[in-house]
């Protein structure tokens, strides 16, 4: 019992010495009435809450928050508070921060899913009438001890007609703080002067005007910074805090790429105390070498930008910056030891979470700023929150209190590149939740009946008739993937060789090749569950089978391994001590490791890249934390890019599939994507938006 007392300590911010005495010489009675409860449920609840993504521990955890009302309650209550307390559960796991409590929308959604009836639904209402009069009267009622008011230390909490677990409240409550401190605080751009210890320092106005006259231009069709990347850099160097918000290839890169080459000229020590970094290690390397090489490609580089080169800040993961310890699950950075850096700027925000957001905040020196970089109309975190899409909701984005610049235009296809342009245009449409190729859509949705007819270029919509035909898709990527290096099943027979330097420039080079052409190409799924084929587990079993035989019939392989040469891999969760976090890439290859002491035997390892070079490790020390990656699921995807996008859509409509979903999926292509499935459920998608509730922008307004 002290097992269970612990866990919803755990989740409800608790200490377990209270609940413990909360629920002393109960044990017993407790688990007897659970027993009572649980037991008469129905078995169709039992397996939605399956569906809801709430397992064993979460109906556990509600029990015992519902048998804190005591013994009084009656049957019938009690099995309503149940209900009303996986639904807040529900809710949270959903990504909301709190159970709206209107009867549409929401509230009545969600009792739906757990198949409450009308009877069920009425003694609902009845147990939160009495629950707010409890919170004023907390002798007249058990459910005191449940609900509270926003200042009440409850685990569920009221607050502006809506229902919150009590440490999602507080965190909420204490982002919002933060962040209503950080934007109600500006500090003038005259405030930055130059270093008195560097003569070759000049005034903010000066740097910003020899920035703003040579800007990047490094994959992009601009012949100048726009006037909406001018006001972001201005504004990210004035306050507090900055979001900056745009599709991919709107610029954001290059207003942080011009915000370094500002600092570089009004004094190379505040470079220093800049921080770049992203929630994921593949984003914070995908913002290292997207800014290193805007920098690279300066034309006429002044000698400020050349020292930028060789110094530019490295970038990292949230966790990383914020120093994550595992073994006692939490950050050495926060209030009472703050960051150093006085810059911090992070990209890809809308995979942001509220509670790393809240250990962003809480780590931030008082007077440091913050950059929020990303796209408000991704996918919102796994987690709960959604504080970019909140932020740019909010007041915060109105011009008198403006802190948000919306970037509107886009740079990332060139002229001559109509597949780049496509892909921006029906991404655009989507985003609308309009279906792309309709009358007024204004883009081009190639529709393939077969498919022989996919050219791979721009977006193409094959609508299969049957699962053969989506089969004869997977099987017509296949073969594009293994046509595209002809001296593929070479470069996976040969032996890479690591020496206590890791490898060498010819093997980096030689890894590099293989590894960059498995990265050009990514099958995207609304789930990773089943779907009647197009869950990304499904789809990876099939290319494995594939790949498998192929092998075989090559001679690269005997038996039948867990993991196949050049089968791409991701990781699922991070391992700090190998610095491998969730969403890393690699590749299964053959590596013999060196060392000065004994030369290990060549094994398949997995590869990944690592700041310009590569790192191998055996399968056997990642089991449990790595996948097969020839489908992953879009939010796994996010903050990756490829040349080449298949989406394969469910038979039957999911709730994951979503239009946020659809635009990042397709925004992850740079030359290609075809959407595989059947146009009624593509609608479907395209007709639901992601809703999440939160009260953090009404908090910010």
């Amino acid at each position: 019992m002290l097992k269970g007392v612990e866990t919803v300590a755990a989740k409800i911010d608790w200490t377990p010495m209270s609940l413990a005495a909360l629920l002393t010489g109960r044990d017993k009675k407790i688990t007897g009435a659970a027993i009572g409860v649980v037991s008469d449920l129905p078995c169709s609840l039992l397996d939605r809450i399956g569906e809801l993504n709430l397992d064993s521990g979460d109906l556990f955890f509600a029990w015992e928050i519902a048998s804190l009302a005591g013994r009084d309650l009656g049957f019938e209550k009690q099995r309503a508070l149940l209900l009303l307390i996986l639904a807040v559960q529900a809710m949270s796991v959903e990504g909301s921060t709190r159970l709206p409590l209107a009867e549409s929308g929401h509230f009545n959604r969600i009792l739906k899913d757990l198949q409450a009836d009308d009877a069920e639904k009425a003694v609902i209402r009845v147990i939160l009438g009495e629950a707010e009069k409890a919170c004023d009267n907390p002798s007249d009622s058990g459910l005191a001890g449940i609900f509270g008011k926003p200042d009440h230390y409850r685990p569920l909490i009221f607050d502006h007609g809506c229902l919150y677990m009590q440490k999602l409240h507080a965190m909420e409550g204490r982002v919002g703080k933060l962040l209503k401190a950080r934007i109600t605080s500006v500090t003038m751009i005259g405030a930055i002067k130059p270093a008195v210890d560097e003569p070759e320092a000049v005034t903010l106005e000066e740097a910003l005007r020899e920035v703003f006259a040579t800007p990047p231009t490094v994959g992009f069709v601009q012949a100048g910074l726009d006037e909406q990347q001018k006001l972001a850099i201005c504004k990210a160097l004035s306050g507090r805090i900055t979001v900056i918000s745009g599709r991919p290839g709107s610029g954001k890169t290059s207003i942080v790429a011009s915000i370094l080459r500002v600092l570089a000229r009004t004094g190379r020590s505040l470079l220093q105390s800049v921080a770049l970094a992203a929630p994921t290690g593949k984003a914070a390397d995908r913002l290292r070498q997207s800014v290193t090489g805007q920098l690279a490609a300066l034309e006429g580089a002044a000698e400020a930008d050349l020292w930028l080169i060789d110094n530019c800040p490295p970038s990292t993961t949230l966790h990383r910056l914020l120093g994550y310890s595992p073994r006692r699950d939490r950050f050495w950075h926060n209030e009472r030891n703050p960051l150093a850096e006085k810059l911090v700027i992070v990209d890809e925000s809308s995979m942001v979470d509220l509670a790393m957001m809240d250990q962003i905040l809480r780590a931030l020196q008082p007077e440091a700023r913050l950059i929020l970089l990303g796209d408000a109309d991704q996918l919102p975190s796994i987690e709960s929150g959604a504080v970019l899409r909140d932020l740019c909701r909010s007041n915060v984005a109105t011009k008198e209190k403006q802190r948000v610049v919306v970037l509107e235009k886009s740079y990332r296809a060139r002229e001559e590149d109509s597949a780049g342009k496509r892909i921006l245009e029906v991404a655009a449409v989507i985003n609308e939740g309009r279906f792309p190729g309709e009358a007024g859509s204004g883009s081009a949705l190639a529709t393939r009946r077969g498919v022989s007819e996919i050219l791979f270029e721009g977006v193409e919509h094959l609508m299969p008739g049957d699962e053969y035909q989506r089969a004869a898709f997977l099987t017509r990527w296949y073969e594009l993937l293994n046509s595209r290096l002809t001296d593929l099943n070479e470069r996976l027979s040969v032996t890479y060789r690591s020496g206590p330097a890791g490898f060498d420039p010819e093997n980096t080079a030689k890894l590099k090749e293989v590894l960059d052409h498995f990265e050009q190409f990514r099958i995207l799924c609304a789930t990773r569950m089943p779907a009647g084929g197009a869950g990304s587990e499904e789809v990876n079993a099939w290319f494995f089978r594939r790949w498998l035989e192929h092998l075989k019939k090559e001679g690269l392989v005997n038996g039948s391994p867990h993991y196949l040469l050049g089968e791409p891999v991701l990781m699922t969760r991070n391992d700090y001590s190998l610095r491998l976090y969730n969403g890393d890439s690699g590749l299964v290859l053959n590596v013999v490791v060196e060392s000065v002491a004994r030369q290990r035997p060549a094994e398949p390892m997995a590869v990944f890249p690592r700041s310009g070079s590569f790192v191998a490790y055996p399968i056997e020390a990642l089991r449990g934390r790595l996948d097969p990656a020839w489908a992953t699921t879009v939010h796994k995807a996010q903050g990756s890019e490829y040349e080449n996008v298949a989406i394969i859509l469910p038979t039957v409509h999911v709730r994951p599939l979503t239009r946020e979903l659809l635009y990042t999926a397709i925004t992850r292509a740079k030359k290609s994507v075809v959407i595989v499935g059947p146009q009624e459920i593509l609608n479907q998608g395209l007709k639901h938006s992601l809703e999440r509730a939160s009260g953090l922008a009404d908090m910010l307004g």
